[in-house]
């Protein structure tokens, strides 16, 4: 099951995604942190045009997808994460599918969303999903040397 957030998901969203990125990637701290903006900036500016949904199964939150806006035409993707054991589920494709869908519902003409070229699987999905790479830059985050890269979907705005 796919939900809203809730402020209860806020530890769970910035634990998953830290523990699991420094296990799978050895991400730092400095991670953490960043992940820990994300969501308290979605709580603190309470846009209808955001959003975070938590994949739940078994009564427990396994994963997540966000919506932020950046501008009037244009929203960011993140806070991507699908747990180890339900992998492989389709989950993946449903939380993108959620947020695909919101955007169309408002007035967003493009989707962006930054992710590294490391993460093979999450990179699968989007392309999958019309997402195209328009750019890629070395650059050291999270103690690491990664390719940050910035995808773009154009989208209808349902009018």
């Amino acid at each position: 099951m796919i939900r809203p957030f809730k402020f209860e998901d806020v530890d769970y969203i910035i634990n998953s995604h830290y523990n699991l990125y420094n296990k799978e990637f050895q991400y730092d701290l400095s991670f953490r942190a960043f992940i820990a903006d994300r969501v308290h900036g979605f709580i603190e500016r309470s846009d209808p045009n955001e959003n975070i949904w938590i994949l739940e199964s078994e009564g427990k939150q396994r994963g997540s997808i966000s919506i932020h806006k950046v501008n009037e035409d244009t929203a960011q993707l993140g806070l991507f994460l699908i747990e180890p054991d339900v992998r492989g589920a389709g989950y993946g494709q449903q939380l993108v599918q959620t947020a695909i869908d919101f955007c169309k519902g408002l007035a967003f003409k493009t989707i962006i969303l930054w992710t590294n070229s490391e993460l093979v699987t999450a990179r699968r999905i989007y392309a999958k999903n019309g997402f195209v790479l328009k750019e890629s830059h070395t650059e050291m985050l999270s103690n690491k040397q990664l390719i940050e890269e910035k995808w773009t979907l154009s989208i209808h705005t349902g009018e």
